[in-house]
């Protein structure tokens, strides 16, 4: 019985390329702005309460909302932000509405947000 093998150079390697896959995002997705302690203080309810967060200054106020609805067991739908006299859009950040550290943000109901 005879075999025939093919001879290989071990010089002649094939050169594999592997695409390399990062696993850093490509977006921070946490804001990066000035860290503020803030008060939220519900209006909601029989009685008030109030909730202390530390928040980045150019952090979407639709993502403070969701936070502070999961803190105060309200859906999100139901109630605004407010500042200073003005309902904060979802749209905006903090810093456009001049929040400062100690500040207090209501959650006012939708029924009486303007």
């Amino acid at each position: 019985m005879s075999e025939e093998f093919e001879e290989l150079s071990i010089d002649e390697e094939e050169e594999v390329e592997e695409e390399i896959i990062s696993k850093t995002p490509e977006k921070e997705k946490t804001p990066g702005g000035k860290k503020i302690s803030v008060y939220f203080q519900s209006t909601i309810g029989p009685a008030p309460k109030q909730e202390k967060l530390v928040v980045a200054t150019d952090a979407p106020v639709s993502d403070i909302k969701y936070t502070v609805s999961q803190i105060f067991g309200l859906p999100a739908d139901e109630f605004h932000l407010s500042h200073a006299g003005r309902t904060c859009d979802s749209g905006d950040v903090l810093e456009d509405y001049g929040v400062e550290d100690g500040d207090t943000i209501l959650l006012i109901p939708v029924s009486t947000a303007g």
